[in-house]
């Protein structure tokens, strides 16, 4: 690491902020792994329409191997720079992670609606979020977690997924 830094400081001052914007943008490979301690709630939604978006939300408490299967999934999804060009979104499920019941969420991750399949925004500890393509497997992990007979517009908004 010495050496590197008498390398940066000795190059011109163009490779210096090159080299320093390469390290300021760099985040760890795993910034989307959920962490393993503390509550998972996830939260879904009665009815989801462009129209009103999304209404009625059923927020639960999901534990043991549900819990384990949404940290999964979240941890397998692809990272996408490209954002859809769409007129309006809904959300179609919300997935928060707190350190303690009530506590404050550490990890948040949206599921935007368009295109089809989502696109899951995840913000760690408030920073800006980055983007993922969502799969079918973080939406059956979701759907799985939900009580039957509530938040139905998340249970019927599965965009082609087998679940």
């Amino acid at each position: 690491m010495v050496a590197f830094q008498r390398v940066v400081r000795r190059a011109s001052l163009g490779l210096s902020v090159l080299v320093l914007m390469a390290t300021t943008l760099a985040e760890p490979v795993a910034a989307q792994v959920a962490p393993a301690g503390g509550v998972v709630e996830v939260t879904g939604y009665r009815q989801i329409t462009l129209d009103d978006g999304s209404l009625g939300p059923v927020t639960v408490v999901v534990k043991g191997k549900r819990a384990a299967a949404i940290r999964s999934a979240l941890s397998g999804l692809s990272a996408t720079s490209s954002l859809p060009d769409c007129m309006e979104t809904v959300d179609a499920f919300k997935i928060t992670l707190l350190t303690h019941q009530g506590g404050r969420p550490t990890y948040v991750a949206t599921e935007d609606d368009c295109p089809t399949p989502g696109i899951v925004s995840i913000r760690v500890n408030g920073k800006t979020a980055r983007n993922f393509r969502e799969d079918c497997a973080l939406r059956a992990a979701v759907i799985a977690a939900l009580p039957r007979g509530r938040a139905e517009g998340t249970r019927r908004d599965e965009h082609h997924c087998s679940i």
